[in-house]
């Protein structure tokens, strides 16, 4: 209800403006930015640094939006960061720009796709949904065990049971899957997601089988991971979109799986900084270094151990660590989330909350494909939203 009531009152605050969308450039630096919409740099050099920072986040292709006068004059710009934030830029009553971090508003529904095989799952599952995220995610998730190309049949019933969330009431950032099933040949193939953020076959055998080590031998973790936080003294909204390692200057940094390095040099916030594609799609980033090992260089091979680089304080960096990222695509993920455990399977407690969450899922796919529902479609709207046109702030719809 309250996307329809949105889709009403917002051309009232819009009246006398444009929305312009539009999609952040891969590779484009903030500066660069500010620069090609004459804006004023000191919008970055205000910034402390762990917003500058966060500035070295913004998503590549995030979807943007631009507030335009009728004389052409930007009223206000919101540059998704996360999930969580965006960078908010907007004209003040004195006609000077100024900027902070503001959450996103969105909106998170629990849904449920049935459908069956009409030609591959992934092409079904989009022509379903809408969303290539999802689909990309289920053929992902079944990746070695089942060959979509060749196994699937006309008919064989798939069932999905996500969360998804909407910005602007649009599909926003990555679904988060909590199982899914598909059957062929009377053979189900299921997969659940563990209290411990992993995936899971029906008799708690792990799924991803390529998994992360630590990047520096004996860490020492003195900053975790969080995508929106609100800090008491500063009266703020921070995020941290990785894990810092606590470390000596020169303490040799290694890559945390194998891969091929898509860059390696200086960034603005992150100083020296190596990126490494791996073959399941994840990318690592290690910032901060001291300099990169000989021979290391945008387009190198890697294999999981290899010392890459050496720790450092380059960058907005308050003293020597490591800072380590984890990206599905461009999204941030949790680090530590993708790291090899200590052991394998379950027992006591642990087996017993796997084994309710198996059997809830379980009760929801026989549900669904004894029912089998039409999925529909959320409305499509317009990449438009509405402000506040005394604070400039984006109310929720």
């Amino acid at each position: 209800m309250g996307r329809y009531l949105w889709f009403l009152l917002f051309p009232l605050f819009l009246f006398g403006s444009t929305v312009k969308p539009f999609k952040w450039h891969n590779g484009e630096s903030f500066l660069t930015f500010l620069e090609h919409k004459k804006l004023p740099l000191s919008l970055y050099y205000n910034m402390d640094s762990e917003d500058q920072k966060l500035t070295e986040d913004i998503p590549f292709t995030a979807s943007c939006q631009m507030l335009v006068s009728d004389k052409n004059t930007i009223q206000q710009i919101l540059i998704p960061v996360n999930d969580e934030l965006q960078l908010q830029i907007y004209l003040t009553p004195k006609k000077r720009y100024a900027m902070h971090v503001i959450p996103i508003a969105s909106e998170t529904y629990k849904e449920v796709l049935y459908t069956q095989i009409q030609t591959l799952p992934y092409d079904d599952i989009l022509h379903a949904t809408g969303s290539v995220k999802l689909a990309s995610k289920f053929v992902k998730m079944f990746k070695g065990r089942v060959n979509f190309k060749k196994d699937p049949k006309r008919g064989d019933p798939l069932v999905i049971v996500y969360e998804q969330k909407y910005r602007l009431g649009k599909l926003f950032s990555m679904p988060e899957v909590a199982g899914a099933m598909i059957e062929m040949d009377g053979k189900r193939y299921a997969v659940y997601k563990h209290t411990d953020g992993r995936y899971y076959d029906a008799k708690g055998a792990q799924f991803e089988k390529f998994l992360f080590k630590l990047p520096i031998r004996n860490p020492r973790i003195t900053s975790g991971f969080t995508m929106s936080r609100y800090h008491p003294v500063l009266h703020r909204y921070r995020a941290h979109v990785g894990v810092d390692f606590g470390a000596r200057p020169g303490t040799q940094i290694l890559a945390t799986g194998d891969g091929r390095v898509c860059f390696a040099g200086y960034s603005n916030g992150y100083g020296k900084t190596i990126k490494i594609l791996h073959s399941n799609g994840l990318v690592s980033l290690y910032a901060h270094q001291k300099g990169f090992k000989a021979g290391i260089h945008t387009g190198s091979k890697i294999k999981q151990g290899d010392i890459i680089g050496f720790v450092g304080s380059t960058g907005l960096s308050s003293g020597p660590h490591l800072h380590f990222g984890v990206y599905d695509g461009s999204r941030p993920i949790n680090p530590l989330s993708v790291m090899k455990k200590k052991t394998e399977g379950f027992t006591g407690k642990e087996y017993r909350q796997f084994v309710a969450i198996r059997t809830k899922l379980d009760r929801i796919f026989n549900e669904k494909m004894r029912t089998k529902p039409i999925k529909r479609k959320a409305i499509d709207f317009q990449n438009t939203y509405y402000v506040d046109k005394d604070t400039f702030k984006v109310k929720a719809f």
